[in-house]
């Protein structure tokens, strides 16, 4: 049997009246993680934060497709960065990076123009 990495892409919305950095809330992303699944569940999940753009609170993160509803009720769990009150949204879930961009574009909630 081959093991193929198939990776998922989550494009989240971060609604929130303060602005964090980007090593903040990836490590926001993995303590919530690590609090809900322990250290062996987080590792599994190969999460990585391909995009991160704070003024307009989007990001975009990479994650194992087994990990998937691990990493979405992780996200769904984080209230609060840095004493600031948080909301992070699932905006969509895509196979590629491009499906993705497209499928927020559709939807009318971001236009994305590459540059999310």
């Amino acid at each position: 049997m081959i093991n193929r990495r198939r990776p998922r892409y989550i494009a989240l919305k971060i609604e929130s009246e303060g602005i964090f950095d980007r090593r903040t809330f990836l490590n926001k992303v993995w303590d919530s993680l690590t609090r809900l699944y322990g250290e062996y569940g987080a590792s599994k999940a190969g999460l990585v934060l391909v995009n991160y753009t704070p003024k307009k609170g989007f990001a975009i993160l990479r994650c194992n497709h087994k990990a998937l509803l691990m990493v979405r009720a992780a996200t769904a769990a984080i209230t609060s960065i840095d004493e600031e009150h948080v909301a992070v949204h699932v905006l969509a879930v895509s196979g590629t990076l491009k499906a993705l961009r497209r499928k927020i574009s559709e939807h009318g909630r971001l236009k994305c123009g590459g540059t999310i």
